[in-house]
């Protein structure tokens, strides 16, 4: 058995793309919607992004319904600058202070983040863990099953997995990157492992570069992303085992039970991290 943890080689970030642009101000952006052909529901204003932009949200069906709206609001986001955010029960987890910036969370290297991590050792919400916990050692194989995702439905994984208070509402963020959401929001759902929108901001830049991660939703202590090209090597896809357990402990600690279980998870579209 091998102890992942310490054998992991985090490669370096990806180049990041260029920044959408933001089309919409401080009005209801209804009509543009309209335009593009996504018809909206009542949107009204949520909340205040870090640097003074609107988010608008809107109630929605959970289930299909909400995953299917989600897609076509993402299909223009390119025209918009609004990203979709499926959400939970999350209101006291928005908390933008309005004094931070966003070249902070752009500037961050994901791999330095994770050597940190490392060095500080694993955790759970109490506290520090022992390097020689066994969830960290490694034996399983991936087969070919675990990288079969022909007919693979994100939709479906999404909705069978979907046990909090469902995501009932879809916010639209103005947001010149999608990985940029948690922070521009400042999400604390990751509050118990002094995570902040920095951080969540980080590392979805580094898989959004690597795998083509999309956030997808947030709910009080979880985080979702739906992923355009996961993993399918067996190095790789424990290697981002190792990161996804580093960023949220309880992804393993309180869902799968170790690291193995959560590697099989690696090649599918869709991660869910637990705080």
């Amino acid at each position: 058995m091998s102890n992942a943890l310490a054998a992991a080689e985090f490669r370096p970030d990806s180049v990041a793309v260029s920044p959408v642009d933001v089309v919409v101000g401080d009005e209801d952006p209804t009509a543009l919607f309209s335009t593009l052909g996504v018809e909206l529901p009542l949107l009204t204003r949520a909340a205040r992004t870090v640097d003074g932009g609107t988010v608008w949200a809107c109630e929605v069906e959970p289930g299909y319904p909400a995953t299917d709206l989600w897609q076509r609001v993402r299909a223009v986001y390119e025209h918009t600058g609004l990203w979709p955010v499926l959400l939970g029960i999350i209101d006291a987890s928005l908390s933008a202070p309005g004094d931070q910036q966003i070249a902070v969370a752009a500037e961050q290297d994901g791999r330095a983040w994770l050597e940190h991590a490392r060095a500080e050792g694993p955790r759970d919400e109490e506290g520090p863990c022992g390097d020689d916990d066994p969830i960290l050692e490694s034996t399983y194989v991936l087969t070919e099953e675990d990288r079969d995702n022909e007919g693979f439905d994100w939709a479906n994984a999404w909705i069978a997995v979907d046990e909090y208070p469902e995501a009932h509402r879809l916010a639209l963020v103005p947001a010149p990157h999608p990985w940029l959401v948690p922070h521009l929001l400042h999400w604390s759902g990751a509050r118990d492992f002094d995570l902040n929108g920095t951080d969540h901001a980080t590392m979805l830049r580094r898989w959004a570069g690597h795998w083509g991660a999309e956030l997808l939703a947030l709910r009080e202590y979880d985080l979702v992303v739906r992923v355009g090209n996961p993993p399918q090597a067996d190095n790789e896809a424990l290697t981002v085992a190792v990161e996804q357990f580093l960023y949220a402990p309880n992804t393993v600690y309180k869902a799968w039970g170790s690291l193995d279980e959560l590697k099989m998870r690696v090649p599918k579209p869709l991660w869910i991290f637990l705080w």
